[in-house]
């Protein structure tokens, strides 16, 4: 597998930064459209007052607008705020997986030096995203890393996952051990490998299932990945 010069968590900071840059322009946009109907006006009265001096002294403005006109401005305006907080929400959630990938490539480091390879961001096809990690041991054998930046701790029933957070238990919002299966398959297919063990690492929750592996998915916590993959060969 050849060496790219990606690092950990580098496409998805890509992707925080346009999505900050996207709320900003969002923000800009929203103020804008909240304040032209008075800027207009007022433009519009200045211009009227400029043609006719002879009503210049006159208190009222030559342009009054219905309260109700300025509605749509107001409407639009809030629109554009709102989808501005959530793609700042959004990018506030890329940089806390950035970091979770950033983690876990630095906790698995030491392996490069061991004569594994490591690859970042690798693009998947078929609408997958980004794979991000793929490995490749000293005994020519295959592993794909989903990193999930989640805090809590992780259990299953079996089944599904779930994130406690305190005495509270929580389904994940997508099917995590079905989308690691998905990118490793893809993987196999995109690189030619005989086959390619998929992993679902968590970065910050502590993981406690009665088995290392559910639906043939290795779900391991950060501390654990890297003695998991040496044992894996």
């Amino acid at each position: 597998m050849p060496k790219l010069g990606r690092q950990a968590g580098q496409n998805i900071r890509k992707l925080a930064l346009k999505r900050r840059m996207k709320a900003v322009t969002s923000f800009a946009s929203a103020g804008f459209v909240f304040f032209l109907p008075i800027f207009l006006v007022k433009t519009f009265d200045k211009l009227l007052r400029q043609l006719s001096p002879n009503n210049s002294s006159q208190p009222q403005s030559s342009l009054n607008w219905s309260p109700i006109l300025y509605v749509p401005f107001i409407v639009i305006a809030l629109g554009l705020a709102t989808n501005a907080v959530f793609l700042w929400k959004q990018a506030n959630n890329a940089d806390q997986g950035a970091e979770g990938e950033e983690s876990i490539g630095k906790e698995i480091s030491q392996l490069e030096h061991e004569g594994w390879q490591v690859e970042y961001g690798m693009y998947l096809g078929n609408k997958l995203g980004d794979a991000d990690i793929v490995c490749i041991s000293p005994q020519n054998k295959a592993y794909v890393i989903d990193v999930k930046s989640h805090k809590g701790k992780v259990t299953t029933d079996g089944k599904q996952l779930y994130r406690c957070m305190g005495r509270t238990k929580y389904p994940f919002e997508k099917d995590f051990i079905a989308q690691t299966m998905r990118q490793a398959l893809q993987v196999k297919k995109q690189k030619g490998f005989n086959f390619v063990t998929p992993i679902l690492a968590f970065s910050d929750a502590k993981v406690s299932l009665p088995s290392e592996k559910l639906r043939k998915v290795y779900v391991v916590e950060k501390s654990k990945l890297t003695s998991l993959l040496k044992f894996l060969g």
